[in-house]
């Protein structure tokens, strides 16, 4: 019974760090947008906070395995597929952001310098790729009341 509560407390811990990080990315994302004084600390914090929805993702993974063996109570296995689907959609999306972000820091503009029309058209994709992933991980945190 203890590894089932160990499982338990993985997935609620994966969930947290997954989207807390995706919220405070969003959250510090558009502060810098607002004032683009913060946008070199932004850059420098948001691979700290990548790692750690990486890391979400994978306690996630790694306890829904070990839930769905042991887990004693009926399982929703509808919203569960759904859920899974949103969760491979979610690792899906957050590659591409990890390669947009590395090609946006190697596009940014030095100080005082314009933005190049590719760095504003990576900067407007990651915006939008970043409101998706974040939209996903809030269905998968309502989803999981159903489950």
């Amino acid at each position: 019974m203890a590894i089932l509560e160990i499982f338990n407390l993985l997935h609620f811990v994966g969930l947290a760090f997954g989207v807390g990080g995706a919220t405070v990315a969003s959250i510090i994302s558009a502060k810098a947008e607002k004032n683009q004084e913060l946008s070199p600390a932004v850059m420098k914090i948001i691979p700290s906070i990548s790692r750690l929805i990486w890391l979400g993702l994978i306690l996630l993974i790694i306890s829904g395995i070990g839930l769905s063996y042991n887990a004693k109570w009926p399982i929703n296995t509808k919203i569960l597929t759904i859920k899974h689907a949103l969760v491979a959609l979610i690792i899906i999306i957050g590659a591409v952001i990890g390669f947009k972000v590395k090609k946006m820091s190697n596009l940014a503009p030095k100080l005082k310098q314009v933005p190049s029309l590719q760095f504003i058209k990576t900067k407007n994709q990651l915006k939008v790729l970043s409101t998706i992933n974040l939209i996903l991980w809030y269905i998968v945190v309502i989803l999981s009341v159903f489950i």
